[in-house]
């Protein structure tokens, strides 16, 4: 299978690449194809100008979109990691949803219907939260995040949500937790590709 994983956080330093090294690791041990774009070091830039806007709706787009589209189309799953930042994705990764899901290639429309280009695409999507896991869930913030992100751009491109892994109070926790968290992220993983 070929994986595309998208890293958002700014640092691969951070336990977000912790997970991102785990994932990766696990992935090529069983021999997958496993492209990785970590928006930050390469210098993604997640301003969609007016131009580029107009330009997506005729089906012309920047190399660099163009590019991302065909990682996005060579990928039969994708994995998101990122660090739920004000209630969504960093700012990075937000930009790259604004510019590279873009018309004509993840969604067209027939009038306001949505017409869903990537249906056979899967993802997966691997975040860690500030909040511990516990009251992330008992809030209904879990719940309300992980069903945005599928409502909003995965269904509405076509793509199908094929697993969750999140962790809470990633900041706090001991290491012995750390560890038991990248435990559960191989683990994941393996689920995710058997």
């Amino acid at each position: 299978m070929n994986y595309f994983i998208i890293f958002m956080h700014p640092s691969e330093d951070s336990f977000n690449g912790a997970i991102l090294r785990e994932v990766t690791s696990q992935l090529e041990h069983e021999n997958h194809d496993v492209n990785v774009l970590k928006l930050s070091n390469d210098w993604f830039n997640p301003y969609l100008s007016k131009e580029e806007y107009e330009a997506s709706l005729q089906g012309v787009y920047p190399p660099i979109i163009a590019q991302e589209h065909d990682k996005i189309r060579q990928a039969d799953r994708l994995i998101f990691i990122f660090p739920l930042w004000w209630g969504g994705f960093p700012y990075i990764g937000k930009g790259y949803i604004d510019r590279v899901f873009s018309y004509g290639f993840a969604y067209e429309l027939d009038g306001e219907e949505p017409i869903p280009l990537l249906k056979d695409k899967k993802a997966s999507l691997i975040f860690t939260t500030g909040t511990p896991e516990r009251d992330f869930k008992t809030s209904g913030l879990y719940e309300n995040t992980v069903e945005l992100i599928n409502k909003s751009i995965f269904q509405f491109c076509g793509i199908t949500l094929d697993g969750v892994l999140h962790f809470g109070d990633v900041i706090q926790v001991s290491e012995e937790t750390r560890q038991k968290m990248l435990q559960a992220t191989r683990e994941f993983t393996n689920k995710l590709s058997s």
